[in-house]
């Protein structure tokens, strides 16, 4: 199956709730909710290098994209983050100024591979800008 990476929104008394009982993390990965979910697949990593040029999280709100929020539960067996109001709506402003021409420019397969960003193979497939 391999790592792929789901984001729900949700309110404050759901996440409250989530922190406080980890064991409701089943729940929410089995729902089928489109409406309330963005589901990037396998693209995860890739989407955190062209916001940051980088494969490792850090503290910036780029990074906080993918990797930001407080860890939920096992992260041996999933890596599950809840992010606060405050800090999505910083996300949600960042991302509202990003255009095309700055993703594409972080686009470099070469640095991607050397960086080992997942999933690996598939970098310097023709199609894959094509498809964004």
């Amino acid at each position: 199956m391999g790592m792929i990476w789901v984001a729900y929104r949700r309110d404050r008394l759901y996440a409250d709730a989530l922190i406080a009982d980890p064991e409701l993390i089943e729940d929410l990965l089995e729902s089928d909710d489109d409406v309330t979910s963005v589901d990037i697949d396998k693209a995860w990593h890739g989407v955190h290098w062209l916001l940051t040029g980088s494969a490792e999280p850090d503290s910036s709100i780029a990074s906080d994209v993918i990797f930001g929020g407080q860890p939920v539960g096992d992260p041996d067996e999933e890596m599950i983050q809840v992010i606060d109001e405050p800090r999505v709506a910083r996300i949600a402003s960042y991302l509202a100024e990003l255009d095309e021409a700055f993703l594409r420019a972080g686009f470099d397969p070469q640095a991607m591979i050397r960086a080992d960003v997942y999933p690996s193979g598939i970098w310097e497939e023709p199609e894959l800008l094509g498809a964004c």
